[in-house]
């Protein structure tokens, strides 16, 4: 099934997130961004072209950095309103989040529960540096 990504965030994170995905897997032009705020320009025309995009037999991932934030309001507020049931929107993203959700299975459709899975296996990690006798190593 053909998917669409959008990645929308303040400032420049969503483009430095492009840059990575191009980096570690070729796939930054897979994935369309905005980088709020950086000029006076309304974003929202490109969080309805997006919308637009997805085609039936479609789905679109959408990435926004803050839950709650301004860009994750719009975003939110436009998908909505176009009642749009293809379009998945994830928050408080990171790197791994968005390589994890780029690279499922493309011959069938992305599922809550898909989604979850990955959420869950690209969580924030604590790595612990103090040298203690007891423990294993890291690696």
């Amino acid at each position: 099934m053909k998917r669409n990504y959008l990645i929308a965030t303040h400032g420049e994170l969503a483009k430095g997130i492009q840059s990575s995905l191009n980096i570690l897997a070729g796939k930054g032009d897979d994935v369309t961004v905005i980088n709020a705020y950086m000029t006076d320009e309304d974003y929202t025309p490109v969080i309805v072209d997006f919308i637009n995009s997805i085609g039936e037999n479609e789905q679109g991932v959408i990435f926004t950095d803050l839950f709650g934030g301004s860009v994750n309001q719009k975003v939110v507020t436009e998908v909505l309103t176009a009642g749009r049931e293809d379009i998945f929107i994830l928050s408080n993203i990171n790197l791994a989040i968005i390589l994890s959700i780029l690279f499922l299975p493309e011959e069938s459709a992305i599922t809550t529960e898909m989604i979850q899975e990955a959420i869950n296996e690209s969580q924030v990690t604590l790595v612990q540096t103090n040298q203690d006798d007891e423990e294993e190593d890291i690696f």
